[in-house]
């Protein structure tokens, strides 16, 4: 079990069924420590609240709120839709397709453009989902990317465990990781209650494959606040 999670989502996202409170205090419940709330950004049509970013301070006692955005690659070009004015309040910022244009095409195509979107907007901390199956990648184009640029690939739990990507797809994604030496972050992706805090599928997938857990970012409460201070600097040196 990790001690943070990285990835979900309330009901300022569209797909998101309950309120922050409610994630935060069931993420409590389960054990966790941090959990971030990652709704979605303004190409999804998300309601972006000024006061959650500037006024929201752990509104439920015993576990860190982390702040932050899952953002969209919106055109061919590398750009996403973060919204810089609440930069100096993002604890985490994600990237990945949603809704985007072009559907199923090749994987050098939607590797290549994340790539791309990641070297143009160093605010960006995690791939989400690269195993998504409307948009697969070349999993070690993308991890050789993220090592390089010092960004975390996303383990998301809900993509296998609810069967949208196999576990033969999540386990060559795994290994990309490996080889490349990337940092990764196991998260949830929870959109509803029940799916807060589990991340029993990528546990099993990681265990098997005896992956290292020092390339884990969210594995304590610890490792996760040092990685985020490490990225924060990062997005106060370029924006």
């Amino acid at each position: 079990m990790f001690e943070t999670d990285l990835h979900a989502h309330s009901s300022f996202s569209s797909c998101g069924l309950h309120s922050i409170v409610e994630v935060l205090t069931r993420a409590k419940q389960k054990g966790l420590q941090g959990q971030a709330i990652t709704d979605h950004g303004p190409f999804l049509g998300r309601k972006t609240s000024s006061t959650f970013f500037e006024r929201l301070e752990n509104p439920v006692e015993g576990i860190r709120l982390f702040r932050g955005m899952e953002c969209n690659i919106t055109d061919d070009s590398g750009n996403i839709d973060i919204v810089e004015k609440f930069m100096p309040w993002y604890d985490v910022v994600l990237l990945g397709f949603h809704n985007y244009e072009v559907r199923d095409g090749l994987p050098d195509f939607y590797s290549e453009l994340t790539v791309k979107a990641i070297e143009k907007n160093p605010c960006v901390d995690i791939i989400v989902h690269p195993n998504a199956p409307h948009y697969t990648m070349n999993f070690k184009t993308l991890a050789d990317a993220a090592a390089r640029t010092g960004t975390a690939v996303e383990l998301n739990n809900a993509k296998t465990r609810l069967g949208r990507s196999s576990e033969q797809q999540t386990e060559e994604l795994v290994k990309a990781c490996m080889d490349s030496g990337c940092m990764v972050a196991v998260n949830t992706d929870a959109h509803a209650l029940n799916e807060v805090g589990n991340t029993d599928v990528m546990e099993e997938i990681l265990d098997r494959m005896n992956f290292p857990l020092s390339k884990i970012v969210n594995c304590t409460l610890e490792s996760t606040l040092k990685w985020i201070q490490q990225r924060k600097k990062i997005r106060a040196d370029n924006y």
